[in-house]
């Protein structure tokens, strides 16, 4: 068992560096008891501390035992934090409350991601405490939130692109939650696309996309990703296919069958980018204890796999690539092939 060290933190230590045994206990033995790390952490908030550093150290000494312990035991350390009372005072924060009580039956929806996109002014409609505000200003400043932000401007990017390649290109969004992107898209702003599709299976979030963009023609599709290979959509269709966020929530074998498929309805020239949440995440442990958003993970070679069985002799790109961000990775395909 993972013991805490003897002598306390000093008051202001970081509490993951005073949780840290000296030599870990291998993988397979590991037990992780993390009540020490809550109970500092409650202490620190409850004394007024400022919130954030101690939210860092709770972060970091969760990520330590999310990517130490054995699987069974990284469990009952969440299932330990969510016995806790540091928990109600974690959940003052709307982020991390959101997350926690899937009011859309997930978390991660489109509404979380604004708090990471917009920051404050995604909680016009939220009560927060003041330490629900301080938290939440740590969250929204964290790596994982400047990762998302980067998301959009990566996607954005590879709109205008596509619209400079070929004129009115045709392009399809998966999981397209409210579609921030098309926000920072000069293409789309401009009227410089042909066809626009924005695929979700999540009716609320694509009420929002029609609300804000009919006006620009771009098309909402309430369907899951099995739209991409149950012949709903065209096959050669699209000069752009994306998703922002989708590959976060498919597993593998699941996204292996969407990528081929997604393949498969690019135009010759055509491009599929697909953004995938680094393995090694900073907040992983986090996020997965406190707010109950647990994500597929991958790094670069987990996510070259989800291209295999694509023919070589048919791509004329096939890479992975930091996302912008180091915590996320891109897979970038270009069909092979003249534009007509």
């Amino acid at each position: 068992m993972i013991q805490m060290p003897m002598q306390a933190a000093a008051k202001g230590a970081p509490l993951a560096q005073a949780f840290r045994p000296a030599a870990p206990a291998p993988l397979a033995s590991a037990q992780a008891d993390p009540r020490h790390l809550l109970d500092e952490a409650l202490v620190r908030l409850r004394g007024a501390e400022p919130a954030a550093p101690v939210l860092d150290a709770l972060a970091d000494g969760l990520r330590w035992l999310r990517n130490t312990a054995a699987p069974t035991a990284w469990q009952r350390s969440v299932a330990a934090l969510r016995a806790h009372p540091l928990l109600a005072l974690l959940h003052e924060n709307p982020f991390a409350r959101r997350g926690y009580r899937k009011p859309r039956g997930y978390a991660g929806d489109a509404p979380m991601l604004d708090m990471l996109y917009r920051g404050e002014a995604a909680l016009e409609n939220e009560q927060v405490s003041a330490l629900g505000l301080t938290l939440f200003r740590r969250d929204i400043a964290a790596p994982a939130a400047a990762a998302a932000r980067v998301r959009l401007a990566t996607i954005a990017g590879r709109i205008d692109q596509a619209a400079e390649a070929r004129p009115n290109p045709h392009v399809l969004a998966l999981g397209c939650g409210h579609l921030r992107e098309a926000e920072l898209s000069k293409a789309v702003q401009a009227g410089q696309i042909g066809r626009f599709v924005a695929l979700d299976q999540d009716a609320a979030s694509l009420a929002m996309v029609q609300m804000e963009h009919a006006a620009r023609g771009i098309e909402t599709l309430h369907r899951s990703p099995k739209a991409t290979f149950d012949g709903t959509l065209p096959r050669g269709g699209f000069d752009l296919i994306y998703a922002t966020t989708l590959y976060d929530d498919l597993t593998d074998r699941l996204a292996h069958t969407v990528t081929a498929a997604c393949f498969a309805l690019l135009r010759p020239g055509g491009r599929l980018v697909v953004l995938n949440a680094d393995r090694d995440m900073a907040d992983a442990g986090y996020l997965e204890a406190c707010c109950d958003w647990v994500r597929f993970l991958r790094d670069a070679p987990g996510v070259m796999r989800l291209a295999h069985g694509i023919p070589p002799a048919e791509t004329a790109l096939c890479r992975v690539i930091q996302g912008g961000h180091r915590e996320t990775q891109m897979l970038e395909i270009i069909r092979r092939g003249e534009r007509a």
